[in-house]
């Protein structure tokens, strides 16, 4: 696994869980599930565009 799908699935991960936490001490569901589409589309973004490049570049 390379530095960019380490950092997508950093993003993916890390990014609902700081709003997990920010939820439990607020209270506030809303940070949370609003964080949880944008996170997955960019972590995905930048796996499929790893994988785009990768297949590019092997042919």
């Amino acid at each position: 696994m390379n530095k960019y799908q380490k950092l997508s699935i950093g993003i993916m991960i890390g990014f609902p869980i700081f709003f997990l936490i920010v939820s439990l001490f607020t209270g506030k569901w809303g940070f949370f599930f609003w964080s949880l589409p944008p996170s997955f589309i960019s972590g995905m973004t930048g796996l499929f565009a790893f994988k785009h490049a990768n297949r590019n570049t092997y042919h």
